[in-house]
């Protein structure tokens, strides 16, 4: 009978050894994930802080204002801008690099200006056009790189009045998305 009892006994303590095993790995498992959402979650992250500003002089410049609304720093932010007709058929009006040398920390806004200086337009109007911005950067915390795209629509110039930027609607992404591989532009960044 003591040898029945001791096999039972052992029988309890293994099932609950397994049972804790169990649930600590249970526990582990969560906390890493948590873990992994929280981190993920403090990323740089960039927004526009307002809208475009569109200025006509001897140059047509656009100045986006974007600001790091995650928790972390951002490093080494590199941007690919690309302005083309919208009718989708003309050759790129501008394909302009750029990259920032200094750090953005969380709720800092950086600039960035694009000008299209030519005597073919700037008399003229300016017929609708897209305008693709990818950006890059790594996180200065992880040093994991991140990459966003903006995708907006640009009415244009009528009766030398610059007119609006508006965001893309998702219908219009794919042929965006075909002109930019046609002229070879779909990778985003180097």
């Amino acid at each position: 009978m003591g040898h029945e009892k001791k096999n039972f006994s052992n029988t309890i303590v293994t099932i609950s050894t397994a049972i804790f095993a169990f649930v600590s790995i249970v526990s582990i498992f969560f906390s890493v994930t948590t873990w992994w959402t929280q981190r993920e979650a403090a990323r740089p992250y960039f927004t526009f802080k307002e809208s475009p500003s569109i200025y006509l002089t001897n140059e047509l410049s656009f100045e986006f204002k974007f600001c790091n609304v995650g928790t972390h720093p951002a490093s080494n932010l590199s941007s690919k801008s690309i302005v083309f007709d919208k009718t989708l058929v003309q050759e790129p009006m501008l394909v302009d690099d750029y990259t920032v040398l200094n750090d953005i920390p969380r709720d800092t806004t950086t600039s960035l200006l694009l000008s299209i200086t030519g005597p073919d337009f700037l008399p003229t109007d300016i017929n609708p056009q897209f305008l693709v911005i990818y950006l890059s950067y790594a996180d200065l915390v992880t040093r994991k790189i991140y990459t966003q795209t903006f995708y907006t629509e640009w009415a244009g110039v009528i009766e030398q009045k610059p007119q609006a930027l508006i965001h893309v609607e998702a219908s219009q992404k794919q042929n965006i998305l075909n002109y930019l591989e046609s002229h070879h532009l779909a990778t985003p960044l180097p």
